[in-house]
């Protein structure tokens, strides 16, 4: 058995927390796709892809619709680290993770208010950048990276935790195999439920990952704790 060591870790690096955030990731992605014009906020590899289909048709003035959210994205990765750089170093009683939180927050609240058809675009490059702020500033789950915008990296991830733990009959990696598969349900579990509630509602499904991000937000203000880290 290899050796096991302990260290602290806050609780943005929870299982808990990222299961709730994958769930809000493949939600987003669905109300960007369904609701907001068949747009990708979170897979930008998705938009890549769609502004070269949309090229080579020569439909030109679709590719702003994908361009823009990719602009934003990068422009939500800019912020996030600006942040962390700002506030990581000052006293405050709440961390630079919860600010992101309620930035994110703040953010889906507005776009509730966004006409569908002409302010699609708008809805969408915003939620790119929340989709941003979250990657960046969520991304270690027990120690581990993990995606909670996508399932390409944990489902990779998962499967060589699974090899792992089965070549070395060791229980540690395939719990550690279990935790991506868990998030890449959650994220498929949010891309489902949003699917549901777009029948009935669109312009108030938003609220339904703003009541998540509260509650990790919430969670946030637990203390430290000292967990198990197995080797990789």
């Amino acid at each position: 058995m290899e050796k096991i060591t302990k260290e602290k870790t806050d609780l943005y690096d929870s299982v808990l927390v990222a299961f709730l955030l994958a769930l809000i990731g493949g939600f987003l992605d669905a109300y960007t796709y369904v609701v907001r014009g068949e747009v990708f906020a979170t897979m930008q590899t998705g938009n890549m892809i769609l502004l070269v289909i949309k090229g080579m048709k020569y439909n030109w003035a679709l590719t702003w619709n994908y361009v823009l959210p990719i602009i934003s994205f990068a422009i939500g990765a800019v912020i996030s680290e600006l942040l962390r750089d700002l506030l990581t170093k000052r006293k405050m009683k709440i961390n630079w993770q919860q600010i992101l939180l309620t930035i994110e927050m703040f953010i889906l609240i507005v776009v509730i208010f966004i006409p569908d058809g002409s302010g699609n675009i708008l809805a969408t490059c915003l939620i790119s950048i929340v989709a941003a702020l979250q990657m960046n500033g969520f991304n270690k789950m027990k120690g581990h990276t993990f995606f909670s915008t996508m399932c390409t990296g944990n489902l990779s991830s998962g499967s060589v935790f699974l090899y792992k733990g089965i070549r070395k009959k060791d229980v540690q990696y395939l719990i550690k195999s279990l935790r991506y598969l868990g998030v890449i349900i959650f994220f498929i579990l949010g891309a489902f439920l949003g699917s549901l509630i777009f029948q009935y509602t669109k312009a108030l499904s938003l609220l339904l990952p703003c009541g998540v991000l509260g509650i990790c937000f919430t969670i946030l203000f637990f203390d430290k704790r000292e967990i198990e880290v197995f080797p990789s």
